[in-house]
């Protein structure tokens, strides 16, 4: 019985063999009396193109014989961003500073609360008073969904703000300003722009943006699109700000050499600077002329 099993896997495998061979033998075949491959074509010559003057080709498109449908110029599209014209909110809510950056999510401002004279720092998905919420931080102003309604909560201008009467000749010198007890930097003066910061009160208001918003009006300043500084306006008499030399209309440009040309490089440099024993700031005055300040942080 095995040698038949034998002889019969045998036999197939004779068959096999054969049957390969007779494929390759008619594969070679094939090839061999396949016919040659035509020579390509000659390539026509180009026919010359027929200038047409703009008359022929106006007339053309006007007639459209293949009723063709023509592509109208696009339209502007209305931008829905910072030119945007919102209704202004009836919240008492009063905006002290905005710091848009670039990323949507790293922009922040601060508010005070006119009822609870409570100062708060917000981002976009914000809720104020538990009925709006913040949509986005602009340059100059927030914009907020009001149930149905988008509003606007903007800065108010410096310029339109009343100011103080001058004050006579003969009246008395007004008292020298306490600092604020909001912020209570302990500041001491070395040099003429030369001053001595406590650490932990640089740590504080690094922590508390909301109330450096409160003592001065903070924005940041562009110059042909391009942002410059961060502006400082209406500052308080006794803040922090006026402590460490830094008067209404100034623009700090720089710090410790590096220009800040965003808020997202502003709010680096601050968290930088809590670990620096000294750094420098570069100013422009209103009157476009820069000074130095140096601060040594006391441990």
């Amino acid at each position: 019985m095995a040698r038949i099993v034998i002889w019969i896997v045998n036999g197939l495998l004779g068959v096999l063999c054969c049957w390969l061979v007779a494929s390759l033998i008619l594969l070679g075949i094939d090839y061999a009396l396949a016919p040659a491959p035509e020579a390509p074509a000659a390539i026509a010559a180009p026919t010359a193109l027929v200038s047409r003057s703009p008359q022929d080709r106006n007339a053309i498109l006007e007639r459209n014989l293949f009723n063709a449908s023509i592509l109208q110029p696009a339209l502007p599209v209305a931008s829905t961003e910072e030119d945007e014209d919102l209704e202004a909110t009836k919240l008492p809510i009063k905006l002290l500073g905005t710091a848009a950056a670039g990323a949507p999510g790293l922009s922040w401002a601060a508010v005070e609360d006119l009822e609870t004279r409570k100062h708060t720092v917000v981002r976009p998905q914000d809720r104020l008073r538990d009925q709006a919420t913040v949509l986005r931080i602009e340059r100059r102003r927030i914009v907020l969904q009001n149930g149905t309604r988008r509003e606007e909560l903007s800065l108010e201008d410096v310029e339109s703000a009343p100011r103080p009467k001058p004050a006579a000749r003969a009246a008395a010198a007004p008292p020298a300003a306490r600092p604020d007890p909001s912020i209570g930097a302990r500041v001491r003066r070395l040099a003429e722009n030369r001053f001595q910061v406590a650490r932990t009160d640089v740590e504080n208001a690094a922590r508390n943006p909301a109330a450096l918003f409160s003592q001065a009006r903070i924005m940041p300043r562009y110059e042909a699109g391009q942002m410059t500084g961060v502006q400082l306006n209406a500052i308080k008499p006794g803040s922090l700000f006026e402590q460490i030399g830094i008067q209404s209309g100034d623009t700090i440009t720089q710090m410790n050499g590096i220009q800040i040309r965003s808020p997202e490089e502003s709010q680096q440099l601050m968290r930088e600077l809590t670990d620096a024993r000294q750094f420098n700031v570069v100013v422009q005055g209103a009157d476009g002329r820069q000074r130095t300040l140096t601060y040594e942080l006391d441990e």
